[in-house]
């Protein structure tokens, strides 16, 4: 059985594995970054309190033998006067022409920035080894951070955004950054992806200020805006199944686009319940869920078939020992979400 917790020092060497499976500006392949993110997420889980930049919140996912399996963030705030969310917007422009008759509309990219923003999910990455294992690793990964939102609401903004990957080559290249940000820049794709993890500005400095035409792209790099890589299509249908969707902004540095909504609408958050452990084990028919609880002082969870009645939750024995819990001791029940088709799949 999985259990999902968050990160400690002693996890620093399977979150470096981890990162070098996806090496983004969330998760970097850089020890020096995640001792840095360790103990700000150590501080935020012992002292939650209000969004802040400071707040970043790391999960590990970890077998029954306490291997780390996967990881997973959520950030409470994304977007400051020191580090803005940046976007292009998508946007269309009609232009006429009365004397020819010819009537074009484009597909404009305009840079932007928040610097008051949301919270944002991130750095999730599972082991391919473990994915398709019993125990839903996978969902439970993306899942449980709604878990943990639902029962620290205060700690986190309004909005929930999360950026989605965009295609990259297997020499780490996006031919979006080399038809767009490379021509303002001058930087690979990997130098500013890097650098924008800790410096932003240079990107409002050196991209254009009015709107650029997407028409001006190759065709087959403009057909690829706002296109998931294919490693990341689960973790998109993972987010749309809780109810986040496409905003109609784009990440400057790939074209990948950014998901979200407002933090009450999200299912998973809206539909947790706290209660208690019943005395009974739930019935076989019982649907999959997350349990969480903080008794005991750590945050902790699983996923695992369980039902409830009112407040009073049942779980199996199993499930039990796992949390650590006996009957009448609190914990959460959040839905896990069912297998369905991405509407992005049609």
């Amino acid at each position: 059985m999985f259990l999902i917790r968050p990160a400690r020092a002693t996890d620093l060497a399977a979150l470096l594995e981890l990162a070098e499976l996806l090496d983004s500006p969330n998760l970097p392949h850089d020890r020096a970054f995640l001792t840095r993110r360790v103990e700000r997420s150590e501080r935020s889980f012992r002292v939650p309190g209000p969004p802040h930049a400071e707040r970043e919140y790391q999960f590990v996912l970890v077998d029954d033998a306490s291997r780390v399996a996967g990881t997973s963030a959520i950030l409470s705030k994304h977007g400051t006067p020191d580090m803005p969310h940046l976007f292009l917007r998508v946007g269309q422009e009609t232009r006429a022409s009365p004397t020819t008759g010819v009537r074009v509309t484009h597909t404009t990219l305009q840079l932007g920035a928040s610097y008051d923003g949301p919270t944002e999910l991130g750095s999730l990455v599972l082991r391919p080894e473990a994915r398709g294992q019993p125990g839903w690793p996978g969902k439970l990964l993306s899942w449980a951070r709604f878990a943990f939102i639902a029962r620290h609401r205060a700690c986190f903004e309004k909005r929930v955004l999360a950026e989605m990957r965009a295609a990259i080559d297997g020499h780490g290249r996006s031919a979006f950054w080399d038809a767009f940000g490379r021509r303002f820049t001058g930087m690979s794709y990997t130098e500013a992806d890097h650098r924008s993890a800790s410096d932003k500005s240079f990107v409002l400095d050196l991209f254009p200020a009015t709107p650029f035409y997407a028409s001006l792209l190759d065709e087959p790099v403009a057909a690829e805006l706002g296109r998931v890589h294919d490693e990341a299509q689960p973790a998109l249908r993972l987010l749309e199944q809780a109810g986040l969707y496409w905003e109609g902004e784009l990440d400057p540095f790939d074209g990948g686009p950014f998901v979200g909504a407002e933090v009450a609408r999200v299912l998973p958050v809206a539909k947790t319940v706290f209660g208690h452990v019943a005395e009974d084990a739930p019935p076989e028919s019982a649907e999959p869920a997350i349990l969480s609880t903080e008794h005991g002082g750590e945050w902790n969870a699983v996923a695992m078939r369980a039902s409830r009645e009112a407040e009073a939750i049942a779980i199996p024995e199993e499930g039990r020992k796992r949390l650590g819990l006996c009957p009448g001791d609190p914990v959460a029940w959040t839905p896990l979400p069912r297998s369905q088709r991405s509407r992005r799949d049609g």
